[in-house]
């Protein structure tokens, strides 16, 4: 009889390894918002600045990239077959949260508005919502949007829309192309991800599948070079270009990297937050705000703490990544809190919620 590993797992599904990608990345959003409601509240960490340069590269192109994975189909699709499999639901969704974190704002004391410098109880600023994204939500918005660029270009070759996507990354990441707003700027950043994803996910899925220990290990050192340049000479995202020659290669590494990190079974729970992703995504905010305001009445008593900014910021994000999950297990049972409810007028009663299979 074989002797089963307890350190390797031989039942990892096929593409298993995009979901610890979605697992990764959701832990880094939810650090980087941790972050940033901590800094608000007088917590900080020496260089964490600089550090979120290069965080910030990895989580946003992964899932935009993932995203358009899912999405080179919508070609073939009628705008009315569009709307009706996808456009809907991400429309609800950003909608719906929208208006539910404008509410909570109106009980919670607003520590830190989670959008692009805009009141987070301002009626005007919700109202505005599909023209200027003012909040974290801007994710499912962008979706919406990159679905509808994606179709109307679907008779163009395919070289058209990403050198065009292409170049207005590179000029918006390097702060020439600007919008004042946030959202928008990531928005014009990312679509070359979603594009790319959408046009090539075969060669996507062979490229990463097919590469062994050495071309990992490779992409996983171009990386940190890049990254350690980048952490110490950050005038360097000015420069049109750099800012998605980093993402490229942080994909690179991150996406071949989880083929083999997969297959460790301590790293199982990776893929079961990867898999609850959009989930922890939609409710995380609520779950920090609530946190960071006890701490915003009493800063200093973090002071004495060793590390205090790296320490509270980890732990802010393991709570938060587990009472969101938590969270969203009894939430998913009002299944119109994730999935359009109607389907031809007729409430949708669904047993589990796309949300959570996203």
């Amino acid at each position: 009889m074989q002797r089963r590993s307890g350190w390797v797992r031989d039942d990892v599904g096929r593409r298993e390894w995009v979901d610890l990608v979605k697992g990764v990345a959701i832990i880094m959003i939810v650090a980087y918002h941790s972050s940033l409601f901590l800094n608000s509240v007088g917590v900080d960490a020496a260089g964490i600045g600089r550090a979120r340069i290069v965080l910030d590269l990895f989580p946003m192109p992964a899932f935009f990239l993932i995203s358009g994975l899912f999405h080179t189909r919508v070609r073939e699709w009628s705008f009315a077959d569009l709307w009706r499999r996808r456009l809907r639901q991400y429309l609800y969704l950003y909608v719906l949260w929208s208006v539910l974190r404008f509410l909570f704002y109106l009980v919670v004391p607003n520590v830190r508005a989670d959008g692009a410098g805009q009141a987070a109880d301002d009626p005007v600023a919700l109202l505005l919502i599909l023209v200027w994204p003012i909040s974290s939500y801007w994710f499912i918005y962008a979706l919406f949007v990159f679905t509808i660029v994606f179709w109307a270009f679907r008779r163009m070759p395919p070289w058209v829309l990403l050198a065009l996507t292409a170049v207005a990354s590179a000029l918006t990441s390097a702060g020439l192309l600007d919008t004042d707003n946030v959202g928008l700027n990531r928005m014009i950043e990312y679509l070359v991800f979603f594009v790319a994803g959408a046009y090539f996910h075969r060669r996507i899925y062979t490229a990463v599948e097919r590469t062994g220990p050495l071309g990992t290990v490779v992409a996983v050192v171009g990386f940190a070079a890049f990254a350690a340049v980048a952490t110490f000479v950050p005038r360097l995202g000015g420069i049109p270009g750099v800012a998605l020659v980093g993402q490229v290669l942080v994909l690179a590494a991150g996406f071949t990297l989880a083929t083999w990190l997969v297959r460790l079974r301590p790293l199982a729970w990776l893929t079961y937050v990867g898999v609850r992703s959009l989930n922890i995504y939609l409710v995380h905010i609520f779950v920090i705000a609530l946190l960071a305001l006890p701490l915003a009445l009493v800063p200093e008593a973090l002071d004495s703490l060793p590390g205090r900014g790296l320490l509270v910021i980890g732990a802010m994000t393991a709570v938060v990544t587990a009472l969101s999950i938590l969270l969203t297990r009894y939430l998913t049972r009002v299944s119109w809190l994730f999935v359009y409810p109607f389907r031809n007028g007729v409430k949708l009663r669904a047993r589990r919620p796309a949300a959570e299979r996203s």
